[in-house]
């Protein structure tokens, strides 16, 4: 049982990982997105009449866009289902849990039972030990009687 929770939460830990490093990969891409915005605005903003400063700025505002495209798809899908997954995981190890902490209870009762039912044949063997002794005192004393009351006949 021990084991399977193990195997759980690295399965979690592995889970959180990837979630981890889509979330980065999101986080790059619209770092890249926003950086070029902000070049396309700076170009903008200077003022230059240039068609070669139009065509930058469009240029840039479509890696902008492609980057978002990147993020969006990278967002959706798999980052849901890595969280179900990891829900789904961590729902998991949570029961296996309960049934490790209910396990050792059982166990903890199952020992002090164990015990107890040790003590009570360690008392029966004593108890049995004794009424051997007093079965052997009496047989020996019924034996004496019997022997006295065998010589009283031939005297």
């Amino acid at each position: 049982m021990a084991k399977q929770l193990q195997e759980k939460v690295g399965l979690i830990a592995q889970a959180e990982a990837e979630y981890e490093a889509i979330v980065e990969e999101v986080r790059g891409y619209c770092q890249n997105a926003r950086q070029l915005r902000e070049q396309a605005d700076e170009l903008r903003q200077s003022g230059s009449t240039d068609p070669q400063v139009a065509t930058e700025v469009r240029k840039l505002l479509e890696q902008a866009e492609y980057f978002e495209q990147l993020a969006n798809e990278k967002d959706g899908h798999p980052r849901l289902e890595t969280i179900r997954h990891l829900e789904g995981l961590q729902w998991e190890a949570t029961a296996l849990k309960g049934t490790i902490q209910q396990n050792k209870s059982v166990l903890a009762r199952q020992d002090i039972e164990l015990e107890e039912a040790e003590r009570e044949a360690v008392l029966l063997v004593q108890r049995a030990k004794e009424q051997i002794q007093e079965t052997e005192q009496l047989l020996e004393s019924q034996r004496a009687k019997l022997t006295e009351l065998e010589g009283n006949r031939v005297e």
